[in-house]
């Protein structure tokens, strides 16, 4: 399923044009997907012109229905980058994604994975950190015996 690119609204000489790439098995996850993308691509400054999306992450990259649509939205000029959701939506080993990340350098294009497997990793906290701050939690929620008078 491939939307038809569009220019934004808001698209300024600035801005870098970028292709939003979606595979997921769950169609109905498709959009949210490709917000979560966009998103990322805006922080980055860059403008999410096109989405395509394949519906099965499990087929290699080249034999999947969308991908050269992507690769013909690069070639045109329509985007110069692809962001994609997570790095398994390209390739499962990382070997293989960053192959398709050289392949696509080479042609001066970029590829970018909006979420990384360190993401939403809580940081490491020592024990009494972590009490303190369930201690915190439980006084802002107001549960009575959570120590809440100790708090300074």
């Amino acid at each position: 399923m491939t939307q038809v690119p569009r220019t934004p609204p808001t698209s300024t000489p600035s801005r870098v044009p970028v292709a939003l790439y979606i595979a997921t098995s769950a169609p109905e996850s498709a959009e949210l997907l490709a917000d979560y993308c966009r998103q990322y691509a805006m922080t980055h400054g860059w403008d999410a012109v096109g989405i395509v999306t394949d519906i099965d992450r499990t087929a290699p990259l080249m034999s999947r229905p969308e991908w050269p649509r992507v690769l013909s939205l690069l070639s045109d000029g329509t985007v110069r980058g692809v962001v994609t959701y997570s790095r398994g939506m390209i390739a499962a080993p990382q070997d293989e994604y960053d192959v398709v990340r050289e392949f696509l350098r080479d042609r001066g294009a970029f590829l970018a994975a909006a979420r990384t497997a360190g993401r939403g990793t809580p940081p490491r906290r020592t024990p009494g950190q972590t009490a303190r701050r369930q201690t915190i939690a439980d006084a802002a929620a107001g549960y009575e015996g959570c120590g809440a008078e100790t708090i300074q």
